[in-house]
């Protein structure tokens, strides 16, 4: 069959213009692999970044992305049986059901599939949507293909047998057994990257970069994360082998010269950890790598550090979350001791590798104490070497105990618009604090801890190339605001 998998544009309030950012679709080239596999002719449209440099502005919403009749043309185009689209976060879910109608619009008889985590944490009023067809809940490599293959033998009859999918059956929404997730993951082909706009990606970075998944799920129960809905609490891994085998192919193909590794939990293994980077080393390859997600301070030490530098790291990021212990262990559940922050942020200067700490504030059960705690903690772990911070307002996104907490005591701000998700603000109330407090002292402890001071600028220097991009990636953001 003839797919077209797509990645839709996207929608931001005109004065959070800042929060725009491109990835790659790694997920739709991971499906298309497995589809290009079994000999179905696949193409992947990502409408995002195809469309990054015409925005358009509706009353105080920005469209980044391809425009309608340009989707419509997409799609006429390349002829397709069937539209699959994702919608990683809620979001884009809007977007991705208006990219469903266009492609009922350019002919009924296309058959719509959605994926991506807020169809798998709400598969039945997605399915529901009279544009949606079918919804692949949670990993979508073998149940997209499985569905593709039943479609292609006898159209949309007798689905009930395939695992993972919610579909509409004499009318009516159902939903089928879950499939249990991919076991091996060294069995999933690398993702078809050649179907992306590379090119695109390198000009709004500045490299040659591309994401790379080592690993699924996570043994950790924190309140805010969504991530156990798609992938489960087991934490799955690709072996050291596999893994930089990826990284090979993608500087000998694509010639990616940084690597993002995406996982929640890459160094959850210390001697995984440490293999791959022997690998990188072993090899020779010339890469650099980040770890764009965090990683758990106390999975780290000085050896692996040191191997992580000599391999190529060239920042790493933690997440402590809160500079409150009680907070860490008590309500995000995450039960990380923040003395080993501490010690870890100071390997990481002793070693060389730059480090950033991620934050969250503004959970039930957080006081302003605690919060200014965190803000404080902040400060120390700067003097201790950190020069990078992010501090996130806690989100309620659908199916996590977060979300349910929220509901349960009437604390949200308002009706939950999923597009409202990922917007740096707040939008919940609680005893403790205003939505519009948090917004306010979140904003302000990314600005103080992130002034450039004259150290800043001599990183910068002593890196010319990177301290470039930097503000490249920045002007390039004031230009979009200017020509809206």
């Amino acid at each position: 069959m003839r797919v077209l998998l797509i990645n839709p544009p996207n929608k931001f309030p005109k004065d959070k213009i800042e929060n725009i950012g491109i990835g790659q679709p790694i997920g739709l080239a991971y499906i298309a692999a497995e589809l290009l596999k079994e000999g179905h002719e696949v193409n992947i449209l990502d409408a995002l970044a195809e469309g990054l440099g015409n925005p358009s502005k509706i009353g105080d919403i920005i469209h980044i992305g391809l425009k309608k009749e340009e989707i419509f043309s997409k799609i006429s185009e390349f002829d397709p049986d069937v539209v699959g689209i994702t919608a990683p976060f809620s979001l884009q879910i809007r977007s991705a059901l208006e990219v469903a109608k266009i492609a009922k619009e350019v002919n009924n008889g296309i058959y719509t599939v959605l994926g991506g985590h807020h169809a798998t944490i709400q598969p039945i009023e997605v399915v529901s949507h009279p544009d949606v067809d079918f919804v692949v809940i949670g990993e979508g490599e073998i149940t997209t293909l499985e569905l593709i293959n039943k479609l292609e033998k006898g159209g949309a009859k007798d689905l009930a047998d395939i695992k993972g999918i919610a579909y509409k059956g004499n009318g009516k929404p159902k939903i089928t057994e879950r499939r249990a997730f991919i076991q091996d993951l060294n069995d999933i082909p690398f993702p078809a990257r050649y179907l992306l706009p590379l090119d695109k990606y390198f000009k709004i970075t500045g490299s040659k970069w591309t994401p790379i998944i080592t690993s699924r799920g996570c043994p950790y129960h924190c309140v805010f994360c969504a991530e156990h809905l798609a992938f489960g609490y087991k934490w799955r891994y690709r072996s050291p082998e596999n893994v930089v085998d990826e990284i090979e192919e993608a500087i000998n193909e694509y010639k990616i010269r940084e690597v993002w590794f995406e996982d929640d939990n890459l160094t959850l293994n210390k001697k995984r950890t440490q293999r791959i980077c022997e690998l990188i080393i072993e090899r020779k390859l010339d890469i650099e790598w980040v770890t764009r997600n965090g990683v758990r301070a106390d999975t780290l030490d000085k050896t692996t550090l040191r191997l992580m530098k000599k391999s190529g790291c060239k920042q790493l990021w933690l997440a402590p979350e809160s500079g409150s212990q009680r907070v860490v262990n008590e309500i995000i559940k995450k039960k990380l001791d923040l003395n080993k922050v501490e010690e870890t942020v100071k390997l990481c200067k002793e070693v060389g590798i730059p480090v950033g700490c991620f934050f969250i504030m503004g959970l039930i059960g957080e006081t302003k104490e605690d919060i200014y705690a965190t803000i404080k903690y902040a400060h120390k772990l700067k003097k201790l070497g950190a020069h990078g911070f992010w501090f996130s307002i806690a989100t309620p996104y659908f199916g996590t105990e977060f979300y349910d907490q929220a509901v349960n005591k009437g604390y949200l701000k308002e009706d939950l618009d999923p597009e409202a998700l990922f917007v740096h603000e707040g939008i919940i109330n609680t005893p403790e604090f205003s939505a519009d407090w948090l917004t306010e002292v979140c904003n302000k402890a990314i600005k103080d801890l992130n002034r450039i001071g004259w150290n800043d600028i001599k990183r910068g220097l002593a890196h010319p190339k990177k301290g470039f991009r930097y503000i490249k990636n920045v002007y390039t953001k004031k230009l979009l605001k200017r020509s809206l």
